[in-house]
């Protein structure tokens, strides 16, 4: 999955998408906050969870590692 189809396909879909054959790469936790970094084929994406109400704050997405 490339960066531009992964950012024009609808938020069920990518969620599906990183549910079903995203690898977990790094987690780390930040106050009330766990970061995750996923990469789904050539994109990555670092998903922010809320540890208490266990919903996703944010979820950015990036193809450069430098």
């Amino acid at each position: 999955m490339t960066d531009r189809l992964y950012t024009t396909t609808s938020d069920i879909e990518r969620a599906r998408a990183l549910w079903e054959k995203g690898v977990l790469l790094a987690e780390r936790t930040e106050g009330f906050y766990r970061l995750q970094l996923f990469q789904l084929h050539d994109v990555y994406l670092e998903v922010t969870w809320h540890i208490h109400f266990n919903v996703v704050v944010k979820v950015s997405t990036f193809t450069d590692t430098d």
